[in-house]
């Protein structure tokens, strides 16, 4: 996902500070193409004046961070990384996308929101996430109080998995385009293993939780490209990845492994937000180059709460 190394550089370091990446967030003075500004995509701009985006602390997840459901409502779990975390807006608890939803299915629902910034799909299911969403279903299942039960879960996940061939490959120049990276086995083996570890991690997520709460609904999200309508070689990237390409080792992508999860199940329903975010980089992009800004968040509340019904 690399275009011209000054753009591609910052959109690196962009994307390192807004997905909780571990390393230094210390900002280089570089260019990009920022989002909103009236240069042509492929026109450097300077942005060295820029105030970056420095990701919260982990935090240690309990049953309930950032939360406090009181439990006598019925509950509303999200799972995630910094979309649903809510990074992109000014006030996370009421211009993202997950407290927007939770505010559409109205106030006889309360809310547990276990998305953490960098998360990966292996990382939802290792570090805390998963485990405090299941804490959760049994604890509201068995505490005697009736009419509190888990009744929603919204699920986004795989956004970071593929950050690594990105800073690994792509920024060093070892992967530069598509077209480049497709005739070279190595770059071609990185996103067939992230590919090939994303699927069961998805897939044993969602059997976990099926398995815990059966019955409750799961919408479940596909990913949308942040950078279309943006810089065409990292567009081509990102629609490589997400949707595949025929006639290339990858004629599926990402999202076609969440639409065929999301198909093979009962229960679960699709959110597709790729198609929303087509060509509106400019729009629904925050300045970090990676999330949805209010816009893009209130654009992806909409469509889940329509899957709802709501």
């Amino acid at each position: 996902m690399r275009f011209a190394l000054t753009v591609g550089l910052s959109a690196a370091v962009a994307l390192a500070m807004a997905c909780g990446d571990d390393g230094d967030n210390t900002a280089p003075t570089v260019t990009a193409t920022v989002p909103g500004s009236t240069a042509p995509s492929d026109t450097p701009i300077d942005v060295a004046t820029e105030t970056p985006f420095v990701p919260t602390e982990r935090p240690t997840l309990a049953l309930a961070p950032g939360e406090d459901p009181q439990g006598d409502q019925l509950l509303y779990i999200a799972l995630g990384d910094s979309l649903s975390e809510g990074i992109g807006v000014i006030d996370e608890k009421r211009q993202a996308w997950v407290p927007l939803v939770a505010m559409g299915l109205g106030d006889e629902y309360e809310l547990l929101n276990l998305g953490v910034a960098g998360d990966d799909s292996l990382e939802l299911i290792e570090d805390g996430p998963l485990d405090s969403a299941l804490a959760a279903i049994n604890e509201r299942a068995n505490d005697g109080i009736p009419g509190n039960e888990v009744a929603v879960i919204t699920l986004e996940i795989g956004g970071n998995d593929l950050l690594d061939i990105y800073f690994d490959t792509v920024i060093p120049g070892d992967c530069p385009t598509v077209i480049e990276s497709l005739q070279r086995p190595a770059c071609v083996q990185l996103l067939e293993d992230a590919l090939g570890l994303y699927q069961p991690n998805l897939a044993y997520t969602l059997d976990i939780l099926q398995s815990a709460a059966p019955g409750v609904p799961i919408y479940l999200m596909t990913l949308y490209n942040p950078f279309s309508g943006g810089s065409s070689i990292l567009d081509e990237f990102g629609v490589l990845a997400l949707e595949g390409q025929d006639g290339t080792p990858f004629p599926e992508g990402m999202n076609d492994i969440i639409r065929a999860e999301a198909a093979g199940r009962d229960g679960v329903t699709l959110v597709d937000w790729y198609p929303l975010f087509l060509g509106k980089q400019q729009e629904y992009i925050s300045l970090d180059l990676i999330h949805p800004n209010a816009v893009g968040h209130q654009v992806m509340a909409d469509e889940v709460l329509g899957a709802m019904g709501r």
